[in-house]
């Protein structure tokens, strides 16, 4: 692979693994939106994608440096782009996933606070019915 097409190379993967990170990134908080907590979503959005971002810019730097068998500098360089969009889809794939159990995860603490607010406001005394031969509450002695 020459310069110029290993240079082409690392500028349209580099643009690629960009542009999905903000794909990730928007999408995520949207997806993970908490009216209660929005810092929490943001910063779980944030946190996910540059970890995929670190990951996959680290798999586009090996994939850089391999020498496949095929011939041509074009050729060599649409294979390791193919390589690359494979590898960006796992990866979103993954990320996806993450994203996923993390809300699945959030759901169930806020399902659990608001049952345990429910609870808390169904603590009232038992009622108890009059008795029928006396005319009064039923004696608990």
């Amino acid at each position: 692979m020459d310069t110029d097409s290993y240079i082409a190379f690392l500028v349209i993967s580099t643009l690629l693994v960009v542009i999905d990170a903000v794909i990730i990134t928007i999408s995520g908080r949207k997806y993970l939106g908490d009216d209660a907590h929005p810092g929490i979503s943001i910063a779980a959005s944030w946190l996910t994608s540059t970890l995929f971002t670190l990951i996959v810019l680290g798999l586009v730097a090996l994939i850089s440096t391999v020498d496949l068998p095929v011939d041509g500098s074009l050729q060599k360089t649409v294979t390791k782009l193919g390589l690359v969009l494979l590898l960006l889809a796992i990866a979103h794939a993954i990320t996806m996933a993450v994203l996923t159990r993390y809300r699945g995860q959030e759901r169930q603490e806020h399902l659990a606070e608001e049952l345990a607010e429910q609870n808390r406001g169904h603590t009232k005394k038992p009622e108890v019915s009059r008795s029928i031969e006396r005319d009064e509450p039923y004696s608990t002695v």
